[in-house]
């Protein structure tokens, strides 16, 4: 989830485009938000991991209103010339509680080589109870973790605050559900372990979190990269503030919208409903999970996310790729209808429209390879022809058996 939007897009659109957060205005300096604006955690316990980390890195980290000079919050690929190593970036992990960088590391060191390079272009990561949900700042060039992703045993739990998604409650503005699920190979749903604490889920091991996470973490992490591209890391003035030098540039997704533009009205008005808590429109009350699904069809998103903003369709279709490449595991997107008459249970949803390998349907493979070539610098031409196809769900599916419940 990217918090930070560009200033001509604000004063174009005059309305929210950053996920409801207030954004009272933007200068040259850095991008200011308002002092309860929703989205936007409480960092006053977080302190660094790492007793080496400079002092100034904890404040700038901290200050996501603010944007510091790059000379005093360099992004780690300017301090480390060399490969990025697990040390590198244990210097510049903040987190309320000691367990969360712990349990981090421990996960990070899991993955595989391709993916550490991706914090060339971040300058922190900040791990604490209050974050809910995780975010990129370009303020700060920093990722902001919920720890709800890392959490192992009870103890660990109750350190974490209490508090909802922010976006859950756009939900009711739309009547229509829009789902992602992963699936392995053979079209099987892939469930994981919660990331709630419960009865029947008090112990996770680290493999058990890792899929999770990873698709977290590789969606934040593309954020990054996009505002910051490894090329241009160098070229960064360190008298300016992360925030003007990130909106002097042009992202990588500017080739991505070249090519490969999304253009559909509707679905952009209704991402903007969902996530953003724009007041819906007539046309986006009344819009049925079955015109939702023949919309989206036609066009090349991975996931109705994607239609919020440009950022976000870039880190979705990166996540498509990522998960693919490292778990097997494919995308499953739904459009559900509601059964007002059924209260409870996966009985109450009906799959309007549905497709199983969504990432492989040509109109979103050719997108995804661009932006995920773009984001690991790597020519991915020689996967330009998908390895499977996108298959339909029948419409009148039940939910339940999505779940296989």
């Amino acid at each position: 989830m990217w918090l930070s939007s560009n200033c001509r897009y604000l004063s174009s659109f005059l309305f929210i485009v950053a996920f409801s957060l207030l954004l009272t205005a933007c200068d040259d300096n850095h991008q200011e938000i308002e002092l309860h604006a929703e989205g936007y955690p409480d960092l006053s316990r977080v302190a660094a991991h790492s007793a080496t980390t400079p002092k100034q890195y904890l404040a700038c980290a901290k200050n996501y209103r603010n944007s510091c000079l790059v000379s005093q919050f360099p992004p780690i690929g300017l301090t480390f010339n060399t490969a990025v190593t697990l040390t590198d970036i244990e210097q510049r992990i903040f987190v309320s509680h000691p367990w969360m960088a712990e349990q981090f590391l421990s996960t990070l060191a899991l993955l595989s080589s391709d993916v550490l390079p991706l914090f060339r272009s971040v300058s922190a990561i900040v791990i604490a109870d209050d974050i809910r949900p995780s975010f990129y700042s370009a303020n700060t060039a920093t990722i902001y973790i919920d720890p709800r992703y890392l959490w192992r045993n009870e103890q660990e739990w109750l350190t974490i605050i209490a508090k909802p998604d922010f976006r859950d409650q756009f939900q009711v503005n739309v009547p229509f559900l829009a789902v992602r699920q992963s699936v392995d190979s053979e079209g099987n749903y892939a469930p994981w372990v919660s990331n709630e604490y419960a009865e029947n889920n008090t112990m996770r091991t680290t493999d058990q979190l890792l899929p999770a996470l990873f698709r977290l973490l590789v969606h934040e992490l593309a954020h990054a990269v996009d505002a910051i591209p490894p090329a241009s890391l160098t070229s960064l003035d360190p008298h300016r503030t992360i925030y003007q030098n990130i909106n002097a540039m042009t992202p990588l997704n500017q080739t991505l919208y070249d090519r490969f533009p999304l253009q559909d009205g509707l679905l952009f008005d209704a991402a903007n409903v969902l996530y953003d808590g724009v007041t819906p429109s007539y046309e986006v009350s009344t819009l049925t999970a079955l015109q939702a699904g023949a919309h989206f069809e036609v066009e090349g998103a991975s996931d109705l996310y994607g239609y919020s903003n440009r950022k976000e369709d870039m880190a979705m279709l990166f996540q498509s790729y990522m998960m693919y490449e490292h778990f097997g595991l494919q995308d499953r997107f739904l459009f559900l209808s509601q059964n007002e008459g059924i209260a409870l249970g996966c009985g109450r949803y009906t799959v309007e429209w549905a497709q199983t390998g969504r990432m492989f349907d040509p109109l979103v493979y050719e997108r995804m390879v661009l932006a995920a070539g773009a984001i690991l610098q790597r020519d991915l031409s020689v996967s330009s022809t998908p390895e499977r196809k996108a298959m339909q769900i029948p419409t009148g599916t039940s939910w339940c058996e999505m779940i296989d419940e």
